[in-house]
């Protein structure tokens, strides 16, 4: 583990305790998926498997979880967390080559195996870039021929793009028969039964499947999974 450096009066400004956020979206300088630290149980390991309960965060631009440990805001080595459940019922698990955080939107049995809609929202780095540079660009527009104004409105606009809401991108992941891929075209397409690969297309026209979609994506999972 290592040791992030943060003022603890951040942490004890925002209090720990399990409450439901459901406007709650990232900002700057607060980029967790919770507006607080909330007590979960945290499943780790590599080879042998631990519990543990603990106040923590998930951070939705670098993908790792952040807990407290003593007083101590901690971020937890990446790959060794196996799950972490909230009390209100969220669970998050690692998916993809990067071990991005996803929540279990659904979770079912196929062929006797645990399947489940996994929903992953991480940081549209790209849109944030693009976002701060408008910013940029409406200021120095006004303040042309001032060196010292430009810089000025350089320093004030990345405290107001910190206080702002991040801009976030939502992607899926399925879990079937133990294996996980990310629900696109190409790999929904693999994974259904081939006499229906036609009709699939036809479905994602006539229903407006959109990808980033969460209802569009049950659809596709029951629709084409379930059934």
């Amino acid at each position: 583990m290592k040791h992030l450096v943060i003022l603890l009066a951040m942490l004890l400004s925002l209090p720990v305790m399990a409450q439901e956020n459901k406007e709650w979206e990232p900002i700057g300088v607060w980029p967790f998926i919770n507006r607080q630290f909330r007590t979960a149980t945290v499943y780790t390991g590599v080879f042998t498997h631990s519990k543990t309960v603990v106040p923590c965060n998930i951070h939705v631009g670098k993908q790792t979880l952040w807990y407290s440990q003593n007083d101590t805001l901690m971020e937890a080595i990446p790959g060794s967390i196996i799950r972490v459940e909230f009390p209100n019922g969220d669970t998050y698990m690692p998916v993809g080559s990067e071990h991005q955080f996803g929540l279990i939107v659904r979770e079912d049995s196929i062929g006797g195996k645990v399947a489940r809609v996994i929903e992953v929202r991480t940081l549209n780095q790209q849109a944030l870039d693009q976002k701060y540079l408008d910013y940029l660009n409406k200021t120095q527009n006004v303040l042309q021929g001032s060196t010292m104004l430009s810089a000025l409105a350089d320093s004030e606009g990345g405290k107001i793009m910190e206080e702002e809401p991040l801009p976030l991108q939502t992607s899926y992941y399925f879990q079937v028969r133990g294996e996980i891929f990310p629900a696109t075209l190409k790999n929904i397409l693999s994974h259904i039964d081939p006499k229906r690969k036609k009709e699939y297309r036809v479905f994602t026209r006539s229903e407006e499947i959109i990808s980033s979609n969460r209802s569009s994506m049950l659809k596709v999972w029951t629709e084409y999974f379930l059934k």
